[in-house]
């Protein structure tokens, strides 16, 4: 299984790919009308399909078997997204890969990239899916922060660089929690008042090393952690 392909066109026993996937499936890797091909609804199927019709725009297919998969990641992890756009479509692509169930670009008093574009962001993440072979596609959704701490969890964590507040990574291995929120901060950090009002609300530090990391380096640590 070398390429995934992604739809939602799914109807009984029949899927139709479009638009770019039907350009890549039909003109970049030149399939033909009966080649078998693999393709996800981001929702935890995988179908095993037979090509019926195709062309540039379309291509229809027969689904001969499925294959289920059920959510391991239970994890939402809550970032300030970087101004420079690179880094962070970078990290988005990243975070896909390990494994994550939803990723939150919160707005915090420090976060410096205030407009993010969502479709983009999505068509990186569904792209990541299909590299690594993956059955589920993140959610990706912007919120406050004063929203982002209101999200249920059983367990809740922030990641900080200030000495004086309490953190911890020892128990982290030990984590059986099935539903996980991390937080992770802006490049110039939370401010005390957000990490106060984090804690307020249940929610634990979260030691990620000795040394200062960057907001991607530090969210995919977090994540692996946890994983």
């Amino acid at each position: 299984m070398n390429n995934l392909f992604y739809t939602q066109s799914i109807s009984g026993v029949s899927l139709t790919l479009e638009d770019q996937e039907a350009a890549h499936c039909s003109l970049v890797l030149r399939k033909k009308v009966g080649e078998i091909i693999y393709v996800i609804d981001g929702k935890g199927n995988r179908y095993k399909c037979g090509i019926d019709k195709l062309n540039k725009r379309e291509v229809a297919c027969i689904i001969l078997s499925t294959e289920t998969k059920q959510k391991s990641e239970h994890i939402t992890i809550a970032i300030a997204p970087t101004k420079n756009r690179d880094r962070l479509e970078w990290m988005l692509e990243k975070l896909v890969e390990i494994g994550v169930e939803r990723i939150v670009l919160m707005n915090t008093n420090n976060t410096e990239r205030t407009r993010t574009n969502l479709d983009r962001l999505e068509k990186k993440a569904i792209s990541a899916v299909k590299q690594s072979l993956r059955f589920y596609i993140p959610e990706i959704v912007v919120m406050e922060y004063v929203e982002v701490l209101k999200l249920k969890a059983t367990a809740k964590y922030i990641a900080h660089c200030y000495p004086e507040q309490s953190k911890s990574a020892c128990q982290l291995l030990d984590n059986k929690s099935t539903d996980t929120l991390i937080l992770i901060g802006p490049e110039g950090d939370f401010t005390t008042q957000e990490v106060e009002q984090a804690f307020k609300l249940g929610f634990q530090g979260l030691d990620l090393g000795e040394f200062r990391l960057r907001t991607e380096t530090a969210a995919i640590v977090a994540v692996t952690l946890f994983q």
